[in-house]
């Protein structure tokens, strides 16, 4: 059986692709999310079901689980907060870490519960981002450069077949660590574009404009080399790779920057991403990401579950897709064929399947993961 690895990237736009030679130098598809920031979205990926989406965490079976049931050993390594054991990200995988669980970090930066309803006014937030500037929670995660380190380690240490998933964070706002990174203040002048800003003017000028995305740009470059260099390193013959990101990031589009989950935005530059499959023929050139599990599944001659909602890439063209953005009890709902677009913004949501009705709700977690997730630039753990 082949070896199959899945690789993702935080915040990748589809339409800053040409900062990353090696992935264009595959057939690069255009991908809709199935969330708008991370947890949502790689929830419903792994899941191949909306339901996980607007659940914002896995729901089994999920893609490992399948890999696993078909004789697969299984490695998972992601280093973010929004992929915590918690919310089910560890489902199926032999050897899984998230970097985060059980820190000492965590306990280092655990804030009282009255976060979660202070984290809804702009004035908290901006002082709390002030206070623990992105860059410095950032630095707690471990560097990119190491996590592929041990993911070929790790991945050449097993015996096969083998199913590897790993996720980048270089590519997560500020985009870099020490001189790479954007400079603190232009970063929170950005973060709170759109909002009344109460440290002086929000607006971004041109030239911090164009810094912010020179640096993300850059993140990207540094993004697509660990990618090459992961796959160069595997000792996997004929591997079947596939690579997607978990969401985009915005640059001054209706005047807001980057990914904030409490705005529920399903704009083009945080929904829309590139996807790539490299030892699979595809047909299209557009897909959801719920459709990489099917994929990858059947590429192998895994079961693929009924359960799941995604195509098969191989066989089925992708015609439409459906993006959940949750917070709370409220999300915004996009539908789109790519050529029109219907969104119901700040909804009350459900779905109802085979297993009843979920309606969109806050998520209870420990106080240890909700202050890893507000390290990481949350308002909540919603």
């Amino acid at each position: 059986m082949r070896d199959v690895v899945l690789l993702t990237a935080d915040s990748v736009r589809r339409d800053h692709t040409d900062a990353m030679p090696y992935l264009e130098s595959h057939d690069v598809m255009t991908g809709v999310t199935a969330g708008h920031y991370t947890r949502p979205s790689l929830a419903a990926l792994q899941s191949s079901r909306l339901r996980a989406s607007i659940q914002s965490k896995v729901i089994g079976p999920a893609l490992a689980e399948v890999f696993n049931d078909a004789g697969y050993e299984t490695i998972g390594l992601v280093p973010t907060a929004q992929a915590d054991p918690a919310f089910g990200f560890d489902s199926g995988f032999d050897h899984y870490d998230n970097y985060m669980s059980g820190s000492g970090n965590a306990a280092k930066n655990r804030r009282s519960n009255l976060r979660e309803y202070l984290g809804s006014f702009d004035i908290i937030r901006q002082i709390y981002r002030r206070v623990y500037p992105m860059e410095a929670n950032m630095a707690d995660l471990p560097p990119d450069d190491d996590v592929v380190d041990e993911a070929i380690e790790r991945f050449n240490d097993t015996k096969g077949p083998r199913f590897l998933w790993v996720h980048q964070m270089d590519s997560h706002r500020p985009y870099g660590r020490g001189d790479d990174a954007i400079p603190k203040s232009i970063d929170r002048k950005a973060e709170a574009s759109g909002s009344r800003h109460w440290f002086g003017s929000s607006e971004v000028s041109g030239q911090e404009r164009q810094t912010i995305i020179d640096a993300y740009r850059n993140a990207l470059g540094r993004v697509d080399d660990r990618i090459e260099r992961l796959v160069d390193g595997i000792d996997a013959k004929d591997p079947i790779v596939a690579f997607a990101a978990d969401h985009g990031d915005e640059f001054g589009e209706d005047g807001y920057y980057y990914h904030q989950g409490y705005r529920r935005r399903v704009v083009d530059p945080i929904i829309r991403v590139p996807v790539v499959f490299d030892g699979i023929k595809t047909v299209g050139d557009r897909c959801s990401l719920l459709d990489i599990g099917p994929t990858l599944a059947s590429a192998v001659d895994a079961q693929v579950p009924a359960k799941w909602q995604g195509n098969d890439l191989s066989g089925t063209r992708t015609e439409q897709t459906i993006t959940v953005a949750p917070w709370h009890e409220s999300a915004t709902v996009a539908w789109q064929d790519f050529e029109r677009k219907l969104v119901a913004r700040d909804a009350d949501v459900s779905i109802t399947d085979s297993e009843g009705e979920v309606m969109v709700e806050r998520t209870d977690v420990s106080e240890e993961v909700e202050a890893q997730l507000r390290d990481l630039g949350y308002s909540d753990a919603g």
